[in-house]
């Protein structure tokens, strides 16, 4: 999470939806005490990272502080896409990475190794690869907490109620960022992009979709109809 105590807000950042770009901009304004990379949380009594969910942050002592809350959305074509091109970065990097203890390590690269395993099944074919996600793996927190793949609602909304009291969109990032600051009361910061991909094919509000076959997109919509309904982002 991003957390200012300075200014009373704590940003939730939900698995690919500019994650990066918000750590990189809001970083003179961030005081969060946790760690963006594995780390144990005695909130938890498991392994963490920075893409805690609502239900997750609920356990954390800045819950209480009634301070506001914000999450940024994405559509789940591109982001379900966006996570295939992750999870193979992941692969290449995080095995070199450092690890807050030897465990940790253990763990996260059994989990990387679970990675690899479903992207060789799919020859890395992003097609492939959906038809081979299960439920378990988008709706089951922290069972393998390197695909971290789950509703973006997950993020924003708690038992079906809104918990964030801020939602932003990535399709609409640069307007919802400016009235998310205007809201807390701080400046714009200066823009930082950070870890974007290139390429993608669509129409400006969907990237990725055009280039999925129907049954991956169908698959999407069944997987990730929660979002659908409750962000308004229309099916194809």
């Amino acid at each position: 999470m991003i957390l200012s105590h300075a200014h009373r807000f704590a940003i939730l950042v939900p698995w690919k939806t500019a994650s990066s770009t918000l750590h990189a901009r809001f970083k003179a304004l961030n005081e969060s005490p946790y760690e963006r990379f594995y780390y144990f949380s005695p909130w938890l009594n498991r392994v963490a990272h920075q893409h805690i969910t609502c239900a997750e942050f609920a356990a954390f002592p800045e819950a209480r502080l009634g301070y506001e809350t914000a999450a940024f959305v994405r559509n789940p074509y591109d982001r379900v896409f966006s996570g295939f091109i992750q999870v193979q970065r992941d692969l290449r990097n995080q095995g070199a990475a450092g690890f807050a203890s030897p465990w940790i390590r253990e763990l996260v690269l059994r989990q990387l190794e679970e990675n690899r395993a479903a992207l060789a099944r799919a020859d890395f074919d992003f097609d492939r690869w959906v038809a081979g996600l299960s439920e378990a793996d988008v709706y089951s927190v922290g069972r393998n907490t390197s695909l971290p793949l789950h509703p973006v609602h997950y993020w924003t909304h708690l038992a079906g109620e809104k918990y964030v009291s801020f939602i932003g969109r990535v399709e609409n990032f640069e307007e919802d960022l400016g009235a998310f600051c205007a809201r807390v009361g701080v400046a714009v910061p200066e823009r930082i992009d950070r870890n974007v991909s290139d390429g993608g094919h669509g129409d400006g509000e969907y990237r990725y979709a055009a280039a999925m076959r129907p049954a991956t997109r169908d698959k999407i919509e069944r997987l990730f109809a929660g979002d659908f309904a409750l962000f308004g982002y229309r099916k194809l």
